[in-house]
């Protein structure tokens, strides 16, 4: 079975799981517009991200986990252990 037919295989009263689209102020929008860093406003932003490389650096490995333990548990609609 793939992925699209599990999705049509969910109850009628559940909603489709997908990603929220990323909200963001009017001064981060001129930043992107710009290529600037989204975080500090200051670099130009990576390839491949909205942040400078500085910026990136700032996050340590616990910071990411716990942001991917809150993601999961908020898909898996679980409490907080």
């Amino acid at each position: 079975m793939n992925y699209l037919s599990l999705l049509k295989a969910r109850r009628k009263s559940a909603k489709v799981p997908s990603m929220e689209q990323r909200q963001w102020s009017a001064a981060q929008q001129m930043r992107i517009a710009q290529g600037l860093c989204v975080g500090c406003g200051e670099r130009p932003s990576g390839a491949h991200s909205y942040l400078c490389a500085e910026c990136q650096s700032g996050d340590t490995i616990e910071d990411i986990r716990e942001e991917l333990r809150a993601l999961r548990n908020h898909l898996l609609h679980r409490k907080e252990e």
